[in-house]
């Protein structure tokens, strides 16, 4: 798996509402790019997850003092209240149906503590024609604008910001900011970042 993950993670705006000593848990590690960044940074205490056995394999080889975990999906194996912060980047557009969306962010929430934060980046909709282009075929094949299928065989989304902002109402919205990202595949994409509170 060569694959390089590019959306940029604000250590800083973390940082300052994360103590170097919680629990983290990043949903949908890949191969700890960020994990890495958060131990390098001075966190003492990093727990990855991630379906792809082939991302967290190369990210034992290259950070084999990380703890990273293949999870097949469903519910999660920790018990509730377990993390002081979570992580989910890039992570929705992984996951096109809207109901698998909201039951993955109950289960992380489970095992978010009272008053724990959750860090999320993502993708939203473009307007450029070759997005255009590919969600009217995803309309038309999943029923969902904003699906599209990649050259590589995935299947991905881009959201409306409403949609997203939805998913994480029940949450305490510390930042919320649009962006564009670079994508792995060599183009750009609007995107947000966003830091939450549990109640």
């Amino acid at each position: 798996m060569d694959k390089t993950f590019t959306t940029p993670f604000k250590m800083n705006l973390f940082s300052e509402h994360v103590a170097k000593d919680a629990r983290v848990l990043d949903y949908g590690c890949g191969y700890g790019r960020t994990l890495a960044e958060l131990a390098d940074a001075g966190y003492t205490d990093l727990t990855g997850i991630d379906f792809s056995e082939p991302l967290v394999q190369r990210g034992k080889e290259e950070r084999p003092d990380l703890d990273l975990t293949v999870f097949p999906g469903g519910p999660l194996p920790y018990e509730t209240d377990s993390f002081d912060a979570a992580l989910m980047l890039g992570v929705f557009t992984c996951i096109v149906d809207t109901k698998t969306q909201a039951e993955t962010l109950i289960e992380l929430k489970r095992v978010l503590r009272p008053g724990g934060v959750l860090y999320v980046n993502d993708f939203l909709l473009n307007r450029d024609k070759r997005n255009l282009d590919r969600y009217a075929i995803g309309k038309e094949k999943y029923g969902i604008y904003g699906v599209f299928d990649t050259a590589d065989g995935g299947v991905l989304r881009h959201h409306d910001r409403n949609h997203m902002e939805a998913l994480f109402f029940d949450f305490e919205t510390i930042e919320f900011e649009e962006v564009v990202y670079d994508t792995m595949h060599g183009n750009q994409s609007q995107g947000f970042y966003s830091l939450l509170r549990m109640p």
